[in-house]
Order: structure tokens, then C-alpha cells, then sequence
């Protein structure tokens, strides 16, 4: 499978497709799942060592970016002449 960012690794053979963090064995809901909780990314550092400060970072302001970037293009569809009442 092609990943949207070469941080980001999706193969059928290495945990089912899940993406992970490329070239390793580590989730990247789990560090998603540790931000969510209030937990500071140092602790998730900490518990997986396999992945680097860059790469944690790097998936968060991806992620990040993809997020506002959906945002921005629903609302300017939203915004659209024929979707305005008439």
C-alpha cells in the first residue's frame, strides 16, 4: 500500500495494513491515543523508543495539516452559491 507521508508506513504483512511508524512495529493511533489522553509526548517517546522525536512530530503536524485542510475545503464547499438559501 502507498503511504501518505514517507513517515508512515501501511503493509498487509505488519499488523493487518495498520499504518505504523515506518520501519517500525508501533501503532500510529497510539500515539495518537496517548495525545488524546492528555498524556505529553514525552511519555510516548519514553514507552516506544523505536520512534524518533522527528517522526512523532512529523505524523502530528501531517496529520494536522490533512485535518485543517479537510476543515477548509468543507466549508468552502459549504460556502458555495448553490448550497445557499435561496
Amino acid at each position: 500500500m502507498k503511504s501518505i507521508t514517507p513517515l508512515v508506513q501501511m503493509e498487509p504483512d505488519i499488523l493487518g495494513g495498520m499504518p505504523v511508524f515506518k520501519n517500525t512495529l508501533v501503532p500510529i493511533k497510539r500515539m495518537f491515543d496517548y495525545l488524546l489522553a492528555d498524556k505529553p509526548m514525552d511519555d510516548f517517546l519514553a514507552d516506544y523508543p523505536s520512534v524518533s522525536r522527528d517522526m512523532a512530530v512529523g505524523v502530528r503536524d501531517n496529520a494536522t495539516t490533512l485535518f485543517y485542510e479537510a476543515i477548509s475545503k468543507a466549508i468552502d464547499s459549504a460556502a458555495m452559491p448553490s448550497s445557499l438559501p435561496k
